[in-house]
């Protein structure tokens, strides 16, 4: 028993046995992911074009609305998103997104460990900060996962630079290229670069060695398939009012409040115990100060940043929340982490995670699949998050009004022309008067759908989980073959498309 328990405190303490752990656990989390998210088919589009034919896409052929230069700031990603796919399936996106929260919690511990009198790397705190960190990013993949990462890597490298002279703030600027080329998050981490520098300057210490990679990255993001042009992209899409992205919100707006709750408290948590430990030691650690109370701040305003928030909360804070919840309290929860984490890495198979997850209540399936069947070809209205999966499963015989690249490819006029046609305002009918369009698919909870239910030029020929199909009156048939509703043939068919991308 003695040899037991000897044995059980060396794993407790051994770093290796924690980062298995950890990302076993990441696993777990990714295999818990039941959607994925609306724009990644529009990333496998785009993912699919470059491997297949060696190309960049510059204008858009997937829409039958004017559009402008494709500045697609997440070009890099669609290739990996395409070729984790192409090569792993669907377990691919599962590993991906198990890499990208084992990743960031990877640099978060050693963001901790530099620290001045760490406190021991903790299982039971890395695996609340998971937990927590998927909560905020429950999309099986999103583009939004490489700039979380890279983010955790920036603070790594900033604080061993702060607290040890590091010279790894030199592959800053080498980061930038990369991160630039698979996100335009890496606006975030040029602003924390610019924090660290604004901090250390007004506490009267070493300052340069932060401002030099600052200068030298911002001349980088040029290089980039658009070149100067997407500097001009970076700043009007950082600066875009997206009052109609939900997720771009405050975190007190009532469709956000209790799911946000569990993040929001733990960032004011992060930020009251910073502004606690400055009162009651009496000295100030400005930069740490800058840099919580500013991911805080915009975690507050916009949901999508919270997790910056929880990163920097984690990275820097450790040590304040350790010591308030005492190292007693640590060491028994310590003892339970462990087991129950390797239990439930049993409860993996349950979760049947090389089965896409084909959910026909959130993307349009049947009512694409009806599309399909019937042979109906042309231009489709779709609402604002349907617009890629249409895309991807029936290019090129249809073409699409919009879908979530936004500012990337399309105009404001158009966007605004949508908003106003799903809210059903005086001028609804303008989205389908300016441009031709052969077949609407609406979400059956949008304003308009009742207008268009009672239109004198259109008639509902098929009504789906989540969206009616409307063809003009004139050419509408008597009778449509009906979609299947077996789950399992969509889960079969989910990435299944016609891979004749950007050949049109």
């Amino acid at each position: 028993m003695e040899k037991f328990r000897e044995s059980f405190k060396n794993i407790m303490t051994s770093k290796i046995w924690l980062y298995i752990l950890l990302a076993l656990f990441s696993f777990f989390l990714a295999c818990q992911c039941k959607e994925y998210d609306f724009d990644l088919f529009a990333r496998l589009i785009v993912g699919e074009h470059f491997v297949e034919t060696g190309e960049f896409l510059y204008k858009d052929f997937l829409s039958y609305t004017p559009t402008h230069i494709w500045y697609d700031h997440e070009w890099g990603a669609s290739i990996i998103f395409y070729l984790f796919y192409k090569y792993l399936g669907a377990v691919g996106f599962v590993i991906f997104q198990a890499l990208a929260l084992f990743g960031t919690a990877f640099f978060v511990i050693k963001t901790q460990q530099i620290q001045k009198h760490a406190y021991p790397a903790s299982l039971t705190f890395m695996a609340l900060f998971l937990f927590l960190f998927f909560h905020l990013n429950p999309s099986l993949v999103r583009c939004h996962s490489f700039s979380f990462f890279f983010f955790s890597v920036f603070l790594y490298i900033l604080e061993k630079a702060r607290l040890q002279n590091s010279k790894l703030v030199w592959l800053i600027p080498l980061i930038t290229i990369l991160w630039n080329n698979i996100h335009g998050g890496v606006v975030a981490g040029l602003g924390i670069v610019f924090i660290y520098f604004a901090g250390e300057l007004l506490s009267k210490k070493p300052w340069k060695r932060y401002l030099i990679p600052l200068l030298v990255s911002i001349p980088l993001l040029v290089i980039n398939p658009y070149g100067f042009e997407y500097l001009n992209f970076l700043i009007s899409a950082n600066t875009k009012n997206r009052k109609f992205i939900t997720e771009w919100w405050s975190v007190f707006v009532q469709k956000h409040a209790m799911y946000y709750y569990p993040a929001f408290c733990t960032a004011v948590f992060g930020g009251i115990l910073t502004v606690t430990n400055i009162i009651r030691e009496k000295k100030i650690n400005l930069t740490k100060t800058l840099i919580i109370l500013t991911t805080v701040s915009l975690g507050v305003i916009h949901v999508k940043l919270l997790p910056l928030a929880i990163v920097a909360i984690a990275s820097l804070s450790y040590n304040d929340i350790m010591k308030l919840i005492g190292a007693g309290s640590i060491r028994c929860a310590e003892k339970f982490a462990y087991p129950i984490v390797f239990l439930l890495l049993f409860a993996i198979p349950s979760t049947h995670p090389t089965v896409p997850r084909a959910n026909l209540f959130k993307f349009p399936v049947l009512e694409t699949e009806f599309l399909k069947i019937n042979n109906l070809k042309g231009n489709v209205l779709t609402s604002f998050g349907f617009g890629s999966y249409v895309s991807y499963k029936l290019y090129p015989d249809n073409l699409i009004y919009m879908d979530g690249r936004y500012e990337e490819v399309y105009y404001d006029n158009e966007f605004d022309c949508l908003i106003d046609y799903e809210l059903a305002k005086p001028t609804w009918k303008l989205v389908y008067l300016a441009y031709p369009t052969d077949i609407i698919m609406t979400e059956k909870t949008t304003p308009v759908y009742e207008k268009l239910q009672k239109s004198e030029v259109w008639k509902l020929v098929y009504e789906g989980p989540v969206s009616g199909v409307f063809v003009m009156k004139k050419d509408a048939k008597s009778n449509y073959k009906m979609p299947s509703e077996d789950i399992t043939y969509y889960q079969k068919t989910t990435f299944e498309n016609n891979g004749e991308f950007g050949k049109k």
